[in-house]
């Protein structure tokens, strides 16, 4: 019984996951406004990565763009792109 509510629990959840192109566009305007994220999109490479990788543009996606302002939540996102374009090299 118990599995049968965690499968069910799972399945109301998983759609809050995914991301779509609308919060990856929203939360790449935002993250315009920020040198590091200017800096990685100079670099050719970078910048392909963040147009077309999947990977990438889920990560750029799932930043919660009202708590981007804050320096330690930027940080944060930044290191989780890094870490992100890192693996898609």
């Amino acid at each position: 019984m118990g599995f049968i509510l965690d499968i069910f629990s799972l399945a109301v959840y998983i759609p809050f996951l995914q991301v779509d192109e609308e919060d990856i566009s929203r939360n790449a305007a935002h993250l315009k406004k920020y040198s590091w994220f200017q800096a990685l999109l100079h670099d050719q490479t970078c910048r392909e990565l963040i147009i077309y990788d999947p990977d990438v543009r889920r990560v750029i996606g799932r930043f919660k763009t009202e708590k981007l302002h804050k320096k330690r939540y930027n940080l944060r996102c930044e290191s989780k792109l890094l870490q992100a374009l890192q693996h898609a090299m």
